[in-house]
């Protein structure tokens, strides 16, 4: 029988629970709970509650089976990268639940879309120094139990997908047998592109994978990155740093009113602005035009790893609760389009939209 996690998340005992375990945490840092918690989110994938205390506001974490890696993840970053994430006070791994210090107000709540060119342009390049440095902690990552996306695995996962897809039903968001028929044309291209990046020399390592502005904190002056903290890693992975820019660049063009139609197609100069300085930390390992190429390479192949990321946020939701919009198909199809395209024709997406 499959548990509604909603049910679960609400329930007063869960509530009640939660708080005693709050309460525990705090206590030996001399932190006391000023009043009851409110639960500002709950999801089929995660539930979070707010609590204020006696020094400031902390946040408790809950995280379903497909992401709950999430609370050793975030620890471990704290460990390793200090100031990237909050900073967790507790976490429960056999639970997937954590306590952290609030980050401070989301980068959406303090500033608009005009002028956040400013706020993208000096937090991209502090967090791929962090991805750099991490990818020489990739074991350590692993340990965790976050997935490994590399691209020498997206390829064995795209046709997991495929196949699993192929024989779902179109309803409960399977694929219909010419856009089965046309994802399988595009595998030998989408090998390519995945092994053009294995051989980037760029090295793998953490990937959020929904970084946007809802999930930056930022509490400072514009100038002042010490008072930045990037919330929410339960989409990330290890894999091609990269692929960070097909969230990233989607949801900074998309808030700007700068993506229509074709929504992987971004030409604005000032979110190629965005996007160069992110890669400046990374010249020493390609030239430019090997940089550009290789962020169009992962952008790409990363709709493989958006499904999965929708994948395990609901797998074990019951499937009444999971909607009707199925992300998962929706990000294979986006391979289709003609944004995702580096080296390949149309005639693969003509097979599958006659």
């Amino acid at each position: 029988m499959v548990l509604d996690p909603i049910a679960l998340w609400t329930s007063s005992a869960f509530r009640d629970e939660v708080q005693a375990w709050v309460s525990a945490q705090l206590a030996p840092r001399g932190i006391r709970l000023t009043g009851d918690g409110e639960q500002s989110h709950v999801r089929v994938w995660s539930s979070a509650i707010r609590f204020e205390t006696s020094e400031g506001r902390v946040w408790f974490k809950v995280s379903g089976s497909g992401t709950a890696y999430e609370a050793a993840l975030v620890a471990v970053l704290s460990d390793l990268c200090p100031g990237l994430a909050p900073e967790v006070l507790a976490y429960d791994k056999a639970r997937a639940w954590s306590l952290a210090r609030d980050g401070g107000p989301v980068l959406r709540s303090i500033a608009a879309p005009e002028a956040m060119w400013g706020y993208w342009e000096r937090l991209l390049p502090r967090y791929a120094k962090a991805q750099l440095a991490l990818a020489e902690k990739r074991a350590r990552l692993l340990a965790t139990e976050i997935p490994d996306r590399g691209p020498a695995q997206l390829p064995v996962e795209l046709r997991r997908l495929l196949g699993e897809l192929a024989a779902r039903p179109i309803e409960h968001g399977g694929l219909t047998s010419r856009q089965a028929g046309a994802l399988e044309l595009l595998l030998p291209a989408y090998d390519d592109r995945c092994a053009e990046l294995a051989a980037s020399g760029v090295p793998d390592s953490i990937q959020h994978d929904d970084l946007h502005s809802n999930n930056i904190c930022w509490s400072g002056s514009l100038d002042d990155l010490s008072s930045v903290r990037i919330v929410d890693w339960g989409d990330s992975s290890v894999g091609h740093p990269f692929g960070t820019m097909l969230a990233t660049m989607n949801s900074i063009a998309f808030h700007a009113g700068l993506l229509h139609d074709d929504r992987g197609v971004i030409e604005d100069p000032r979110v190629l602005r965005v996007r160069d300085a992110y890669l400046e930390p990374f010249t020493g390992l390609g030239s430019r035009t090997e940089l550009v190429r290789w962020v169009d390479l992962a952008r790409s192949t990363g709709c493989v790893s958006r499904a999965l990321a929708e994948e395990r946020a609901v797998q074990d939701a019951p499937a009444t609760m999971i909607g009707e919009e199925f992300p998962i198909r929706g990000w294979l199809l986006e391979l289709l389009q003609p944004w995702t395209y580096v080296d390949q024709c149309d005639e693969v997406r003509r097979e599958a939209f006659p």
